[in-house]
This record gives C-alpha cells, sequence and structure tokens, in this order.
C-alpha cells in the first residue's frame, strides 16, 4: 500500500503541479545509486527508493557529510563536481532568506539521513550507508529542480520547500530558525539535532 501511495503521490508532485522544472539539456542532479542494483537506473526518480534515487536543486536534506551533519539543507546549485547548500535558509512571505553557502565536493563522503514521518508520527531515521553507495553528478533531461511552494495556514502564508523524508518528499518551511513539516494535519515542528 506504502508503494501505491508513493507512486500516486510522485506524478502529484511532479506531473500536476509541474516540479518536473525542464529548463535546459546541462540540468545537473546528484545520483545516489545502490552499488548492488541490478536494475535499471532509468527508472529512478527523486523520491527515495533503496537501489537508486535522485537529489535536486531547491530540494531539503538532511546530509551527514565527511561524519558532519547538515540537517534540513537546502540545495542551491548543483555543478559538475560540486554543490552548494544552505543550512540556514529561512521562510519569509512569498520569498527566502539565506544567510551562508557551503560548497561540498562530489568526492567527499555523502550520505543521506531520512525521516520516516507521517501525520505528526514518526520513527527512527535512517540513512544511507557509504558501502552501500555511488553517489555522483550527472546531467539529467528530466529532472532540473523541485519548485519553491507557498504553505498557508490559517494566519499566514509562507515559502516553503520540499522535504526528502523515506515515506516521500513532505512540505517544510523554516522559521526563527525551527523547521516545520507541513500536512494536511497541521504543522508539526522537527527537531534540529
Amino acid at each position: 500500500m506504502k508503494s501505491i501511495l508513493s507512486i500516486i503521490m510522485f506524478f502529484y508532485i511532479f506531473s500536476i503541479n509541474g516540479q518536473n522544472t525542464k529548463i535546459d539539456n546541462n540540468c545537473n542532479i546528484i545520483q545516489f545509486i545502490n552499488k548492488d542494483s541490478l536494475s535499471s537506473i532509468s527508472k529512478l526518480n527523486p523520491l527515495y527508493n533503496k537501489r537508486g534515487f535522485y537529489l535536486l536543486k531547491n530540494g531539503v536534506y538532511d546530509f551527514i557529510i565527511d561524519g558532519k551533519k547538515y540537517f534540513y539543507s537546502l540545495i542551491l546549485k548543483i555543478e559538475k563536481d560540486k554543490f552548494f547548500i544552505s543550512k540556514n535558509w529561512q521562510s519569509e512571505e512569498n520569498r527566502d532568506i539565506i544567510s551562508d553557502s557551503i560548497e561540498i565536493q562530489i568526492n567527499q563522503e555523502i550520505q543521506i539521513r531520512m525521516v520516516s514521518i507521517d501525520k505528526g508520527t514518526g520513527n527512527f531515521p535512517t540513512r544511507t550507508k557509504l558501502k552501500d553507495y555511488n553517489v555522483t553528478i550527472t546531467t539529467n533531461d528530466n529532472y532540473c529542480g523541485l519548485k519553491s511552494i507557498l504553505i498557508k495556514n490559517e494566519k499566514e502564508t509562507r515559502h516553503g520547500h520540499y522535504y526528502f523524508t523515506k515515506l516521500g518528499l513532505k512540505r517544510i518551511k523554516i522559521l526563527n530558525k525551527t523547521p516545520y513539516l507541513c500536512d494536511e494535519s497541521g504543522e508539526f515542528i522537527l527537531r534540529k539535532n
């Protein structure tokens, strides 16, 4: 049932909302490919799958790079051998404030932590293992980046992004250095650890 829900969510987010932003033929993505995967990598997409997945510009990810945590980091730019993130982005009405930019080389030890959270209930986070994945930057004709989103509640409208979790892409905003997961059942504060 969860895999069907993930497929439906993928098509909803990427097809109906136009998340598949095609800019040109030089769209760079960060690709995690499982070393033991025998399946075609052409079926991979920006949702978590054990055999592999993509990271896209303007998405929010939990990175562990050379053992250092960069949780709730926004990918600002992806070049051919490096990418740039901000772990101190802030949601403002209809825009973001970026207070830093961190450069990451693709040959560093890069892991992704994934939370399993839905409707405010979560399990222990998991992470990709260095021995299991090859991490590269490649061009992709189908995916360039995720669009920013507007997150509305009774009081205000804020600028937000999609957050990569084990259960799919979730909506996230950061206010006063506090990350909030936002879904139809409400807004939930995420631990910033």
